[in-house]
């Protein structure tokens, strides 16, 4: 799906949020409630990278907060994102109007078209498709961790999951080999 975005403003926001997605493996509201502000460019060195603040979560409802770590191909394309869209504050992904208007915020039903969108540019099947939802790049990450020999206690910590129950649903039809 990475490979069906465009190089216009709506496929940079696309990759950046997909390769966001399937990193942080966040949820859909998670992805939508994050902020400019939660970004910080971290210089070590000759290196630099990202950490992202997510405010709150699911699990989370004390509020407490935590940092994710994005890989450096989701921090590039964050930072393109960033700076095409001209973003300074407000919520970091927003809707694109057909007018190519950059909207205020992105709401968590329209990441499934989004995904469902990018999909049939691919030309996936109608049915493979129809399966796709808002969790989808969380789910595979899931099933990602578990293939390259990831410990449950890993998968549910990179998730934020509290239950493993949860987790088994997304990994039950994952041949582990």
């Amino acid at each position: 799906m990475l490979g069906a975005t465009a190089s216009n403003l709506r496929g940079i926001r696309d990759r950046a949020l997909i390769l966001l997605a399937y990193d942080s493996m966040c949820r859909r509201s998670e992805l939508v409630s994050l902020r400019v502000s939660d970004i910080h460019l971290i210089e070590e060195g000759n290196s630099s990278g990202m950490k992202i603040r997510l405010r709150k979560s699911k699990t989370d409802q004390e509020l407490q907060g935590r940092w994710i770590f994005p890989s450096q191909r989701s921090a590039e394309g964050i930072s393109l994102w960033i700076e095409k869209a001209k973003l300074t504050d407000g919520y970091l992904f927003r809707g694109i109007n057909n007018a190519i208007d950059i909207t205020y915020e992105l709401k968590s039903s329209q990441i499934n078209r989004i995904y469902k969108r990018l999909a049939k540019d691919v030309k996936l099947s109608k049915e493979v498709i129809d399966q796709i939802s808002g969790h989808s790049m969380r789910v595979g990450a899931a099933q990602d961790l578990m293939k390259s020999g990831a410990s449950m206690p890993i998968i549910m910590n990179r998730g934020r999951w509290s239950k493993t129950d949860t987790v088994m649903r997304y990994l039950e039809c994952v041949n582990p080999n």
